[in-house]
């Protein structure tokens, strides 16, 4: 099976250039080695015959293949027919990684700590970073949404001497990353990996609410020993440090945003008890909740 590449944003993959062309019979995609920018290929009729590191590719109309920028691809015969595909160039500004099909799909994730709420104390409002995945060969879920994006891709690149115009497309780039990434999706989560996202969803949504681990279980339909095991695997904690670890990182952000006193705010956020939200709190964050809004306080007033 084709494998996937994974990279980490942000950075958000980064728009070249792109265009369209029509390879007649007999005509061949051109080899190439070392490119240094990924090749997004996306055929509209006909069809593209590919080889890249050892594997083999028939592209055929409403797919799309990716070209590796540290490989070398090459032609394995002409088009057997006038061939239209749209062609574009980008590149991932941060890190990637090319994992085989088969096992992601098998573990339905690439979830480290750094995933989990509070895991890594980090200053407020630090953008975070998750991961995405891109099939590397695939059928598109919606070939002519893709294939519209990069025809208005191509009609303003007339205009490219306009900042606006640069903005422009990479934007319309980034709809056209978030259809290759829903074409990567697997049919259905593994089980342990669509509990724990269960369990999860259910915690962010009644993270202020008293936690029992029975509760849990009969809300979602799992036995709790069960949920615990699969959070444990999928996020790296148990559903009560999860849990914790999320109402954390909702207080830091009512520090900051709000005047409401200590009490109040462990209150809000689930803590029946304002010298325990403040232990917990001082625990992960190494210093109390008052000293973590004084930092952020005009004069430390």
């Amino acid at each position: 099976m084709p494998p996937i590449i994974e990279f980490t944003a942000p950075p958000l993959p980064h728009y070249i250039v792109s265009g369209s062309a029509v390879i007649p019979v007999g005509g061949k995609h051109p080899s190439r080695q070392n490119i240094g920018a990924f090749d997004l290929l996306v055929v509209e009729h006909g069809r593209l015959f590919i080889g890249e590191e050892g594997r083999d590719y028939e592209v055929t109309a409403g797919h799309a293949l990716i070209l590796r920028p540290d490989c070398y691809h090459y032609a394995l015969e002409g088009c057997r027919e006038d061939t239209l595909h749209h062609w574009l160039h980008f590149q991932l500004m941060g890190d990637w990684r090319v994992v085989e099909d088969e096992a992601y799909r098998h573990c339905g994730c690439s979830m480290t700590d750094k995933d989990v709420p509070g895991s890594i104390s980090l200053p407020p409002f630090t953008a975070t970073s998750y991961i995405v995945p891109l099939p590397q060969y695939t059928k598109l879920a919606q070939p002519q949404k893709i294939i519209t994006l990069l025809n208005e891709l191509v009609e303003l690149n007339r205009n490219l001497h306009l900042d606006s115009v640069r903005l422009r497309q990479q934007a319309l780039f980034q709809d056209v990353i978030v259809e290759l990434s829903a074409s990567s999706a697997p049919a259905g989560l593994p089980p342990q990996s669509a509990c724990a996202e269960k369990a999860a969803s259910y915690l962010r949504e009644h993270y202020c609410e008293s936690f029992s681990a029975q509760k849990l279980g009969e809300s979602i339909n799992f036995h709790p020993v069960y949920i615990a095991r699969c959070m444990q695997k999928v996020f790296g904690c148990s559903p009560a440090v999860y849990l914790q670890r999320l109402r954390i990182e909702q207080a830091k952000l009512l520090l900051l945003q709000t005047d409401l006193t200590i009490e109040r705010i462990a209150e809000q956020v689930g803590f029946n008890q304002a010298a325990y939200f403040t232990a917990c709190f001082s625990k992960t964050e190494g210093m109390s909740p008052r000293k973590y809004r004084q930092r952020f306080t005009w004069n430390n007033e």
